[in-house]
């Protein structure tokens, strides 16, 4: 392989394996939940990165590119880089339904004027932080990272260096919508009790015009919202990790 460095060719084929295992793991690492987190400085997952991509390299599972100049080798690295993001926006649609729940139930029990620095880039509600941070604990402690390493070396079957077509795209778009819609079903319970809830209310305010309904309802409706998030969120958890494996097609 001529890649127009005064090296050997073995050496060559070595770094030209290495910048592709690097392009698809670029996105996963940086996605993958628990370690792709902002809160995480960017160094300790460039490390990171680096060190799996060794790993995997020096391990003979992955035979070198056949691209024999500068042209082919770039082409063969775009290619990576587009199978690794969507293989990494299935890993991270594991984190996006904890934060969309979150943030339906801080709506539905009136905590969603409460922002706070979040795991994402953009400030997030108090609920959807809890849950995001919960949820990454729950997966970090089930070694989900190295689940993941392990099917991604798998995959290097099923879907070869530079084998974009072999990548399924109504498996990302059902992965997504999958995500979508379980999040929505776990904040469900929390939308039916507000929705009660303020049915009451009108009942209430329409029976006794006098009474300022608001300023008992408010108070009353995130105290008990709060409690039924604190008595639910271990069962929430325990459905929603049983369901991402599921999200993520790949693993």
């Amino acid at each position: 392989m001529d890649l127009g460095l005064p090296l050997s060719d073995d050496l060559t084929a070595w770094i030209a394996l290495f910048m592709t295992v690097v392009a698809r793991l670029s996105f996963i690492i940086f996605f993958l939940p628990g370690i792709g987190e902002q809160v995480i400085p960017t160094r300790a997952r460039a490390f990171l990165l680096i060190g799996v991509a060794l790993a995997i390299t020096t391990s003979g599972f992955i035979t070198a590119p056949v691209s024999t100049d500068l042209t082919s080798l770039f082409g063969l690295l775009v290619t990576e880089i587009f199978i690794g993001f969507a293989l990494g926006v299935m890993l991270r649609a594991t984190i996006w339904m904890m934060t969309i729940a979150g943030s339906v139930i801080a709506q539905s029990i009136g905590l969603s004027q409460f922002l706070a620095p979040a795991l994402e880039h953009e400030a997030q509600t108090l609920t959807s932080n809890l849950l995001a941070m919960a949820g990454a604990a729950v997966l970090l402690s089930a070694n989900f990272h190295v689940e993941v390493i392990v099917s991604l070396m798998r995959l290097y079957t099923d879907i070869p260096l530079g084998a974009l077509t072999l990548l399924s795209g109504p498996m990302l778009a059902q992965s997504l919508y999958s995500a979508f819609g379980f999040a929505l079903l776990l904040a469900w319970p929390f939308v039916v009790v507000n929705l009660l809830y303020n049915v009451s209310l009108g009942f209430i305010n329409k029976a006794l015009p006098s009474l300022m309904v608001a300023f008992v309802g408010a108070p009353f409706m995130v105290g008990a919202g709060t409690m039924m998030l604190a008595l639910s969120i271990a069962g929430l958890l325990i459905a929603w990790k049983d369901r991402a494996m599921q999200v993520v097609g790949w693993m």
